[in-house]
């Protein structure tokens, strides 16, 4: 991934970065609030991010505009709110939401990882991935992810594991307690039985009175399984019925624009209110985007985008009908069983046939019992294996680290243990970024990642310039686009004139809390254009 272009705006101002090389790219400033971190914060506001942008910038109140490159392909997105447009291949693509935009992201663009939380597989949100490759300026924590509270660094770690293909199929914590609980309710019964067993036996003059304990316990866990059948079946329903209506929607969308894409041969469209010849379709929600369908072109841009939503919703729904059935057919299985009866259970409710019967329902819950207690002894043996893949996966990153940290010091004394230093620890500003250098180079040395390193306030205050040149000379060696921002004294103007191979970016002549100005309108509103979007 390359990034090529970063802009933002709207119809009064705006501001547009196209000086970034494929290099490494070092954004300065002879003083703070120039603007670098707006855009930087802009740049992966525009993928998904959930940005921390400064207090005084009104955020949403502009477009924002990313151009890159992926595998020798050029994307261009587009996000306003929570809606986005993606271009590439001649192809518009409008994007309802950061879920729609993630779900699109990972199937067209590039993947991004799945891993384990809370319980099931989740597809990584680009808000925790991008921490693989970027680090802001504000909310800086070492011991955690930047805007914890949904994700927490464990998270961070095991999207780093699925990242990298390590398997690491272990028994769940939630599997392991559900297991344990099921060996708990089992013992149980089974007790109950032997003492039921035991009674009978020793009374048998008393067989006429041996209860159906196994209808009775047969006939709940049909129950059980008839209503967790039936639970599963009406969450997907509920699903389904979610992208039927989305799918509705935009199929009643699609039946206006095509309207107006019919062969007119007299006459042409016009607005009843003031004669134009201009149309514009609008987008769901406050936020979202005008287009000019007022050529054919531009509304079979937004018809094939729009056939691809309706494409997904019904790829949606075909998985949730395959579900459902499958469901069905398990439901009408436990329905078969004749071994147990509604009859037999109202018949025979308060007692079993013989004491024969008890004797095999504790050999069937002895199976059972085995049979969990296996998975148990098996899923140990494999998470341990796991554990081990994962140890030696963040063992080679911490090492790396501990590498590049006593090259930038000029030390070697190692001294990170994780990839996370302990709450509570309290780095100088020269440790932290030095800190946060070692971690973005181990990463992008260990895992090969494809995807630029982007470090906001590269350079902190007590940073010298020796340890800086020697962290600028391992980025030169990645052969990787790095951005990177600093301020910079006045005195310390052609500091970088030694590094011929850094592209300079110079923000010193912005004005202070000014990024965006007219100047820039001109050419925002036609790149708005290109993407066919009306500002209003």
């Amino acid at each position: 991934m390359i990034i090529k272009i970063v802009a933002l705006g709207n119809n009064e101002e705006s501001y547009i970065e196209k000086r970034i090389s494929d290099g490494v790219n070092i954004i300065l400033s002879n003083d703070n609030n120039k603007g670098k971190t707006i855009l930087i914060q802009s740049m992966f506001y525009a993928i998904g991010n959930n940005p921390i942008f400064p207090d005084s910038f009104d955020y949403k109140n502009y477009y924002y505009y990313l151009k890159f490159e992926h595998n020798d392909k050029n994307y261009e997105i587009i996000r306003k709110g929570n809606s986005f447009i993606i271009k590439f291949d001649n192809k518009l693509q409008m994007l309802d939401g950061i879920s729609e935009l993630k779900r699109y992201w990972a199937k067209e663009i590039f993947g991004l990882p799945e891993f384990q939380f809370q319980g099931k597989q989740h597809l990584s949100d680009m808000e925790l991935f991008i921490q693989l490759f970027f680090v802001g300026q504000d909310a800086k924590n070492t011991s955690n992810i930047f805007n914890s509270g949904y994700y927490h660094k464990d998270d961070f770690k095991n999207m780093l594991l699925s990242y990298s293909g390590i398997s690491v199929e272990n028994i769940s914590p939630d599997d392991e307690r559900q297991i344990k609980r099921e060996l708990g309710k089992l013992r149980v019964v089974r007790k109950d039985k032997l003492d039921l067993s035991e009674f009978y036996k020793n009374h048998s003059a008393a067989t006429e009175y041996i209860s159906h304990i196994k209808d009775k316990d047969a006939f709940n866990h049909k129950i059980s399984e008839m209503e967790n059948i039936m639970e599963k079946i009406s969450e997907i329903k509920k699903e389904r019925s979610k992208s039927a209506s989305k799918r509705a929607l935009w199929n009643s969308t699609l039946k206006e624009l095509n309207s107006l894409n019919r062969n007119i041969t007299v006459g042409e469209l016009r607005c009843m209110d003031c004669n134009s010849t201009n149309i514009a379709y609008k987008g769901q929600g406050k936020d979202s985007y005008s287009f000019d369908v007022s050529t054919e072109e531009m509304r079979k841009h937004i018809i094939d985008s729009i056939n691809e939503k309706i494409a997904n919703f019904s790829e949606d729904i075909s998985r949730y009908d395959a579900e459902i059935e499958k469901y069905q057919i398990e439901l009408r299985c436990v329905l078969k069983e004749d071994d147990v009866t509604i009859e037999n259970i109202v018949a025979f409710k308060s007692g079993i046939t013989s004491i024969e019967e008890i004797d095999i329902a504790i050999k069937e819950i002895d199976n059972e019992i085995a049979e969990l207690q296996g998975k148990l002894d098996t899923g140990a043996k494999i998470s341990e294996e796991a554990k081990k893949k994962r140890q030696e996966f963040f063992k080679k990153i911490i090492e790396n680290m501990n590498a590049i940290s006593n090259i930038i010091e000029g030390t070697t004394d190692k001294k990170y243990n994780d990839i996370f230093t302990k709450r509570g620890v309290v780095m100088s500003g020269s440790e932290e970024t030095v800190f946060y250098i070692s971690k973005l180079l181990a990463a992008a040395n260990t895992i090969k990642h494809e995807y630029p390193i982007v470090m906001d306030s590269f350079r902190a205050e007590d940073l010298s310039t020796e340890k800086e040149n020697r962290a600028l000379n391992l980025l030169l060696e990645l052969n990787k686009q790095c951005i990177l921002t600093t301020t910079i004294k006045k005195e310390e103007k052609g500091k970088y004139d030694s590094f011929p191979q850094v592209r300079i970016i110079d923000y010193t002549e912005h004005a202070t809390n000014k990024l965006l100005r007219p100047d820039y309108n001109e050419e925002f509103i036609s790149i708005l254009r290109t993407m066919n979007i009306l500002l209003q």
